[in-house]
């Protein structure tokens, strides 16, 4: 079998002592880069950690996250980005349903990683830092074997239940095509080629992942930030002269409120393409958003399995308001009734995807594969929403979050979107709770943002949604908490603040 190439990325020898990667003070060059995976690879396989073979990774954004990508692709193995807000008990169910033989953990997850390995059964554990770096030191820096490339097993984020890992067909590509291949997903989200990338966002989730993934095989440094904070990360856009980013909702809205009275706080006109994802974003954060960072957001709806990319320009947006966009060429979009018939446009029903490349299947589950697919291979995560005449897809909320009262089908997401635009609520989540009379009634749970007392926010609340909703979607009540359980990926754990109002009516949802 022919060896790998020595270099992933076809500008690696113009760019070799040129950084690609930075993170705060630390610096990494093109020539580092691969040479690094390589080591890792090589290091992975005296563990063990051969092709097909899982291991996990828990760690914050640090610089070494590229090489553990590429170090993955190379050693032709799974590597399992792990959400480090678990606990080690989570930690360790998805080791143990991944079946990985090895954990890399940096010094802040230690304790937990370490209890989560000892649960799995795992030996090795390998610590970020001077441990790390003496193990793929000792190692060669040698290619490995081509072959299909290593790539990531990643877990959906368990907002609606247990996390379930998903593999899909289109990630299979050999080593040698890698750094042609891998940009392919910038390519359907119009990401520029060249520039300078921000991952702002956990690089343990699919988003870090693909911004990654797509910003060096397009030809991008990337400057990894360790952790989001509004107005830092504005004054990085302008001292980094970032081109490139993704963001999630929730980041649009903190920033938004942290810049109230002066959104000249930094020079964002650098900025060519920020895509969002992740969660709903309320109709007023985009408009806000276009207006002060130009006609640059791009949103993307999809999912780890795959829903995705559908996509919605801001000019699209602007002329189809409220719309997440089209499907790429990737998939074809449909809107299906509970009894599996397609609806016509401007209907609302079920979204299901067809993948020209294939459907996903769920890592060891084929149960839950076949409790999402129709018979014709299409799919769905559960959302529900509908097509217009042109093909636009909206979205009015999931399955799993919708609320029926007497009859009629309310949807959180418009609810939460309203109360979102008030200056007192940083955070706010909308679910049913039962009702003796009309089966479910709207509750609201905000997390204040300190802009209104606190003994007058809930009254401000209620007369703030009564001029902008019907009264049938009126919260019956509004609770406050210090915050919500919301992923660092801007998915919302919704089921933690609805399922304990249920569990005594014998319909835990």
């Amino acid at each position: 079998m022919a060896l790998a190439p020595e270099h992933l990325y076809s500008w690696t020898n113009q760019r070799i002592d040129s950084p690609v990667v930075r993170c705060e003070s630390a610096v990494m060059t093109a020539g580092q880069l691969e040479e690094r995976s390589r080591r890792l690879a090589q290091a992975l396989h005296g563990e063990g950690v051969t092709e097909g073979i899982a291991f996990g990774i828990l760690a914050r954004n640090r610089i070494e996250w590229p090489e553990l990508m590429l170090g993955n692709v190379r050693a032709r193995s799974r590597y399992v980005p792990l959400n480090w807000h678990l606990t080690p008990h989570e930690i360790a169910e998805l080791l143990i349903d991944s079946s990985s033989q090895l954990l890399i953990v940096d010094t802040s997850d230690e304790k937990a990683g370490r209890d989560a390995a000892a649960r799995a059964g795992i030996a090795t554990v390998v610590v970020l830092g001077a441990e790390y770096e003496e193990w793929i030191a000792s190692a060669s820096d040698a290619p490995l074997d081509d072959g299909q490339a290593g790539r990531p097993l990643l877990y959906t984020g368990g907002t609606t239940g247990r996390s379930k890992g998903v593999t899909r067909s289109d990630m299979n590509i050999d080593v040698s095509q890698y750094g042609q291949v891998a940009g392919r997903w910038g390519a359907l989200t119009e990401m520029p080629m060249d520039g300078r990338a921000l991952l702002c966002t956990p690089a343990y989730h699919a988003l870090g992942y693909g911004l990654m993934q797509s910003a060096l095989a397009r030809g991008h440094s990337v400057e990894i930030q360790p952790s989001f904070d509004p107005i830092g990360t504005l004054k990085l856009i302008e001292e980094s002269r970032i081109t490139t980013t993704a963001m999630v909702p929730t980041q649009f809205i903190r920033m938004l409120k942290a810049t109230d009275d002066n959104r000249s706080v930094a020079d964002v006109s650098s900025l060519e393409w920020v895509l969002h994802t992740a969660a709903p974003c309320p109709a007023w954060v985009k408009r806000a958003m276009i207006e002060w960072f130009g006609p640059v957001i791009v949103e993307l709806y999809g999912s780890s399995e795959g829903t995705g990319p559908v996509l919605c320009t801001s000019e699209e947006w602007l002329a189809h308001p409220g719309t997440v966009g089209r499907a790429s060429a990737a998939l074809t979009l449909s809107i299906v009734d509970d009894d599996g018939h397609d609806l016509p446009a401007g209907e609302i029903g079920t979204v299901y995807v067809k993948r020209h490349d294939g459907t996903p299947t769920y890592h060891g589950d084929p149960e839950k594969t076949s409790s999402i697919q129709l018979p014709d291979g299409r799919f769905t995560v559960g959302d529900i929403g509908w097509l217009d005449d042109d093909g636009y897809l909206y979205l009015a909320d999931r399955r799993t979050d919708l609320i029926i009262r007497g009859g009629s089908n309310i949807y959180p997401a418009e609810i939460e979107a309203v109360l979102s635009e008030h200056p007192g609520v940083a955070d706010v989540a909308v679910f049913g709770v039962p009702d003796e009379d009309f089966g479910q009634a709207v509750k609201a749970v905000v997390q204040p943002s300190g802009a209104v007392a606190a003994d007058k926010l809930v009254q401000a609340l209620h007369a703030f949604a009564a001029e902008r909703l019907a009264s049938f979607k009126l919260p019956a009540t509004i609770d406050l908490r210090d915050d919500l359980p919301r992923e660092e990926s801007g998915k919302l754990k919704k089921r933690l603040l609805r399922d304990p109002f249920w569990e005594h009516s014998g319909d835990v949802r």
